[in-house]
């Protein structure tokens, strides 16, 4: 993984997050399937489970967005626990969790495998536009 040139990484994650977020919330199996494909990525490229789970952090405001949809989401309710719970904020919530935590595995794995100067040389070879931290040139 860490010897592939960074362009075809950085096409091989955008078309994986294109997949990702384009697959029906109700595809369970699909999801499961993923994130087995990133588990056989990061096993590839040795990238340890406590490296990649440390890093999943930055969702925690997602996971905390998620968590509170099933509450404030109105349509049907079910019952869980005693709590009543908008069946449309469940699918919201599994939607934003699998989704978001797979987009956000395969980005830290791209970052993991890559480094930042290759990462930028792979936009370019990529030809998207250089980005102007500063100004853009006279």
């Amino acid at each position: 993984m860490h010897r592939l040139p960074p362009h075809t990484k950085l096409a091989a994650v955008f078309a994986f997050v294109l997949i990702v977020v384009s697959t029906p919330r109700e595809a369970v199996w699909a999801f499961g399937l993923y994130a087995v494909l990133l588990a056989a990525v990061a096993r590839a490229a040795r990238v340890p489970a406590g490296f990649l789970l440390k890093r999943l952090l930055i969702e925690v405001p997602f996971v905390a967005f998620a968590v509170l949809m099933p509450f404030v989401a109105e349509g049907e309710r079910v019952e869980v626990l005693g709590a009543s719970l908008s069946v449309g904020g469940l699918w919201g919530a599994w939607n934003v969790l699998a989704k978001g935590t797979l987009g956000v595995a395969a980005s830290v794995l791209l970052a993991a495998t890559t480094e930042l100067r290759a990462l930028l040389l792979g936009l370019e070879r990529l030809k998207l536009p250089r980005c102007w931290c500063r100004s853009p040139p006279s």
